[in-house]
Order: structure tokens, then C-alpha cells, then sequence
């Protein structure tokens, strides 16, 4: 008996092993036909020549930042123009995917547009995996799958094989709801770090742990280890402003760098937090702004209450929670919010409740993928919609 039950399990793990594969290999094919269909189309541009090849096309925009750090690092000397501004620099992009992507290119005597699509495609594959285990524990064997599929063939898909950080980023968040659903709290620290110097995490995950402390000890467990990665998140987040502090000589250099991409959008208005919101649908949609805010409001109260939300469980609801926060806070959105909004992933487990939803979230993304391509990565003129 004992016999027959190890051996459907192993079939178990081998079809669910296959199914993620099928995922992972599917989504990349899709994403690859997009992009191709629009690199044929592509005019001349600062990163591309006409028509470019698809290792071309998939390392433009702040590609071509993480290519400058890692074939010749970060600044010691910021640019600074003549009204006394930090201007835009590479110092905006967290250190862990250009180091990688550079030793790789040491190993392989690769270029940074093969090493970058390499490191992205493959921690994309490994974040299927982490978030399959994720979404098992909150919604299931059958729902995880489907969650993972939202994901996978989202809006912003292509950034996954691209030279951008978020597929080594999501791998690290990943490993981080991983640990803390499964209280390792080894894993939880060592990914924290990773994570908040991959993509800017470290505060939110500090807030979202802060709060798993108050239910812990709210509800008598014990909360030592959460006060420790609490900690940890805090001290992890201000490590890369502090790094570029002591390199640079100026204490708000980056700070001041992340403002230098806002600066075209509103001038030399002082930034607020939390008006970054209300700032961007005044610059985007003029008059129309206070329905815009409303809207978004109205859309985020309407996901909280839903009761697929609140049974997600405290990890994804305070991760999720934690990071809107942020965002809130902190954001100027225009164009990449789509993008930004991409660590929010355990909120697919929503939607993968059902089958209508789920077709009806991956036909979305798929359609929404060819918009994507179109207007934000497309290069097209003075291009105000960076993916």
C-alpha cells in the first residue's frame, strides 16, 4: 500500500513538474512572437539600429543602464547639472542582476545582451517553481497552477526574458513568501538581502514582516525570528542608499537620482510623499485627474473586500498590502506602473479560484501583451512610455 501511494505521488510531482515546464516553455514562445513582431517594425532608435535582431530588441531602455554597470560599475562622481540637480544616472538600479550578469560575462567572455536574456529566462523558470510552492500553500494544488499561468502570461511577460531585473527579483521575493509561509526562517534571510538589492523591496518587506510580527504576538506565538528579519528588511533597504552615500560623498545621492526621472514629469516640483499619485493624473489625464484617483481607489477597495482576498492568508495579504503602501508613498506612476506592479503577484491567486476567471485573466494578459510591446517597449520618437 505504502508502495502504490509513493508511486502516484511521484507521478504527482512529475505531471505538476511538466505542467510548470509547459508553462515556462509556452509563455516564452508567446512572449519571443511579440517581441520579434515588433522588432521587424522597429525604427532606428538611441539603442537599435532598424529592424533589429531579438538580442537587440530585448536590451534597450534600462537595459542599457544594467549594461553600463556592469561593463564599467557605478559612478563615483554624479552628474550634476547647472541648476545644482543630481541628474540621471546609474545609481537609480539596485547592484545584484548587472554583478551577476557581469561575472557571467567574465566566465563566458559573453556579451552583456546574451548573459542578461540567459540570467533573466532562467530565473523566470525558477520563479515558476517558487511561486507554484507559494500558491499551493494559499490556494491550493489545482488554483496554483492556474495563478502561476496568470503570471506567466501577464501584460508585461516579455520583461521576463529581457535585460531587466525582475525575474531574478520575483525568484528572490518568492523565496522570501516561501520562507515566511513555511516559517524557514534561514531562507527568509537569506533572501531578503538578495531581494532588496535586486529590486526596491527592502521597505515594504520590512513593513509587511512588521506586520506578521504584530499577529504573532498578537495571537501568543512566538515572534523572535519576525523581529530579527524585520530588522534585517530595514537594514537591507538602506543599505544601497547608504553604499551610494559613502561612494559618492553625498548623503541623498540616491534619493536624488530616483527624483531625476520624475523631475521631466512635474519640473521642479518638491516631491511629497504620497502626491506622486494625484501629480502623475494631473500630468496624464489633466481634469480628468480626481476620477482617475477615484477610480483606482474604488478598484483597490473593491479587491480588498473580495473574500477570495481575504483567504490568501497573512503572508500574501501583508506582503500585498505592504507593498500597495509603498507604492502609494513613494510612486510616480506612469507608463512601467504595469511593470512595478508585478511583485503584487500572490493577488493572481485571486482570480485562479475559478476557470472563467482564469481564462479569462491569461486571455487578458495575452491581448494586453501586444498593447505592452506596442507602446511602452516599441521605441517610437520622444517616447514617453517606458515599459
Amino acid at each position: 500500500m505504502r508502495e502504490t501511494s509513493r508511486v502516484v505521488a511521484d507521478r504527482g510531482n512529475v505531471t505538476r513538474w511538466l505542467a510548470l515546464v509547459g508553462i515556462i516553455v509556452l509563455s516564452r514562445i508567446l512572449s519571443t512572437a511579440m517581441l520579434l513582431w515588433f522588432a521587424q517594425t522597429q525604427a532606428e532608435n538611441p539603442w537599435t539600429s532598424a529592424q533589429p535582431d531579438l538580442v537587440e530588441f530585448s536590451r534597450i531602455w534600462d537595459s542599457h543602464w544594467y549594461r553600463i554597470i556592469a561593463e564599467t560599475g557605478y559612478p563615483s562622481e554624479l552628474p550634476i547639472g547647472d541648476d545644482g540637480r543630481i541628474g540621471e544616472n546609474a545609481w537609480a538600479f539596485l547592484p545584484v542582476f548587472p554583478l551577476l550578469v557581469r561575472a557571467l560575462m567574465v566566465v563566458t567572455s559573453l556579451p552583456f545582451s546574451v548573459v542578461s536574456i540567459v540570467v533573466s529566462t532562467v530565473t523566470f523558470a525558477l520563479f515558476v517553481f517558487v511561486a507554484d510552492r507559494f500558491f499551493r500553500r494559499i490556494v491550493g494544488d489545482s488554483a496554483a497552477l492556474a495563478a502561476v499561468a496568470i503570471v506567466a502570461f501577464g501584460v508585461v511577460a516579455p520583461v521576463f526574458q529581457v535585460g531587466y531585473a525582475e525575474s531574478l527579483g520575483m525568484f528572490f521575493l518568492g523565496l522570501v513568501l516561501v520562507g515566511l509561509s513555511e516559517k524557514r526562517w534561514w531562507l527568509v534571510a537569506l533572501a531578503i538581502p538578495l531581494a532588496a538589492l535586486t529590486r526596491p523591496v527592502g521597505v515594504p518587506l520590512a513593513l509587511a514582516i512588521g506586520i506578521l510580527t504584530l499577529v504573532a504576538w498578537r495571537s501568543g506565538r512566538d515572534r523572535r525570528p519576525l523581529v530579527w528579519l524585520t530588522v534585517l528588511a530595514g537594514i537591507s533597504a538602506l543599505a544601497w542608499p547608504g553604499i551610494a552615500w559613502f561612494v559618492t560623498g553625498r548623503s541623498t545621492a540616491y534619493l536624488e537620482t530616483e527624483l531625476a526621472w520624475r523631475r521631466p514629469y512635474v519640473g521642479e516640483k518638491a516631491h511629497g510623499w504620497g502626491s506622486g499619485w494625484w501629480d502623475s493624473a494631473e500630468w496624464w489625464f489633466h481634469d480628468a485627474a480626481p476620477w482617475v484617483v477615484g477610480g483606482l481607489a474604488l478598484v483597490v477597495i473593491i479587491v480588498a473586500v473580495l473574500p477570495g482576498t481575504r483567504r490568501l492568508g497573512p503572508v500574501a495579504l501583508s506582503w500585498s498590502g505592504a507593498y500597495l503602501f509603498y507604492l502609494v508613498m513613494v510612486l510616480f506612476p506612469q507608463s512601467s506602473i504595469f511593470r512595478i506592479l508585478l511583485p503584487m503577484f500572490p493577488l493572481a491567486g485571486v482570480l485562479a479560484r475559478k476557470r472563467f476567471t482564469t481564462f479569462m485573466a491569461i486571455a487578458a494578459g495575452i491581448v494586453g501583451q501586444f498593447f505592452w510591446v506596442k507602446w511602452c517597449w516599441s521605441v517610437e520618437g520622444s517616447d514617453w512610455t517606458p515599459p
